[in-house]
């Protein structure tokens, strides 16, 4: 008898409240808020993004991004990840 893989995301309701977490390349004439932001806004509804947040590295040379939305789905969740992850400024999510 196989069941299908479970993942902790499996335990999520919907409507959540969702952190996105990314560690950017810094860039000077572009803030990795603004980016990440930027990159989310097409993806929810209004009024959806609830904050953004942020660190620069102290070498300057990385920013971390926390994003919090409010999810209506596994499948938006899923592909806000694959958005983010898949982005050449992205060197990783949490």
């Amino acid at each position: 008898m196989s069941e299908d893989p479970k993942d902790g995301f499996d335990l999520i309701e919907y409507p959540t409240d969702f952190a996105f977490k990314a560690m950017c390349k810094a860039q000077p004439d572009s803030p990795a808020q603004d980016y990440i932001k930027g990159l989310i806004m097409p993806m929810v509804n209004d009024g959806a993004l609830l904050s953004v947040s942020g660190n620069t590295s102290k070498t300057g040379k990385f920013e971390s991004v926390t994003v919090k939305v409010r999810l209506q789905s596994r499948d938006e969740l899923e592909a806000i990840y694959k958005l983010i992850a898949n982005s050449e400024r992205v060197v990783m999510t949490l």
